[in-house]
């Protein structure tokens, strides 16, 4: 009897796993090709970011009621929630503070370094309505002995129809996010330390 290269069976059982209707969606937003190169003037080490559990999944979950919500395995993000939203909040500072995020490096000597954490709280989908997500984030100057800042954050937008639509939104909400702790980098680097307004 012929045995079936072991290689073979692991391609047809994951391509099994796959339904023919899935779709793959990205927090992270298209690269603009304007976006200036990063400068040594400043570092970022961005932290994993935390997500609630009932979302820290590759499926799209969507809230389908005041008290109801469902993942929908058809839909999914292309990598797990806490890395997507890592990932497109790392691209959305890093642009907006001309930094480069250092995580897992060892910083360049010199050059000022902000460690950054982002938690997320809530992290809510309504299909062609709204995305929303609520975060907490913490900076320090990680060569200063000042006590590390703590900033509460929200952000709601509007959704376009379907799962692309609300991917969509979700970015635009983590650049808002980005944007808030992009101040907050600056007023350290000022020397008057503040959290943004949501």
């Amino acid at each position: 009897m012929s045995r079936v290269p072991l290689v073979v069976v692991l391609v047809s059982a994951l391509a099994a796993c796959r339904s023919p209707g899935s779709h793959y969606y990205t927090l992270v937003a298209t690269p603009v090709d304007s976006t200036p190169a990063a400068t040594n003037e400043l570092q970022l080490d961005i932290l994993p970011v935390d997500v609630p559990a009932d979302v820290d999944r590759t499926e799209i979950v969507v809230r389908t009621g005041a008290g109801e919500v469902t993942p929908v395995e058809t839909r999914s993000w292309i990598a797990p929630l806490s890395r997507e939203i890592r990932r497109a909040f790392s691209d959305d500072l890093t642009r907006l503070l001309g930094a480069r995020d250092v995580a897992g490096l060892t910083p360049s000597a010199g050059v000022p370094t902000y460690r950054v954490k982002l938690a997320v709280k809530r992290f809510d989908s309504v299909l062609g309505t709204r995305a929303v997500i609520e975060a907490v984030s913490t900076v320090h100057d990680i060569a200063s002995e000042a006590a590390t800042l703590v900033c509460s954050h929200r952000a709601s937008e509007d959704a376009k129809p379907g799962y692309a639509g609300i991917a969509e939104a979700h970015q635009r909400a983590v650049a808002k996010i980005a944007t808030q702790v992009a101040d907050t980098v600056r007023s350290i680097r000022a020397g008057n330390p503040a959290c943004a307004a949501p």
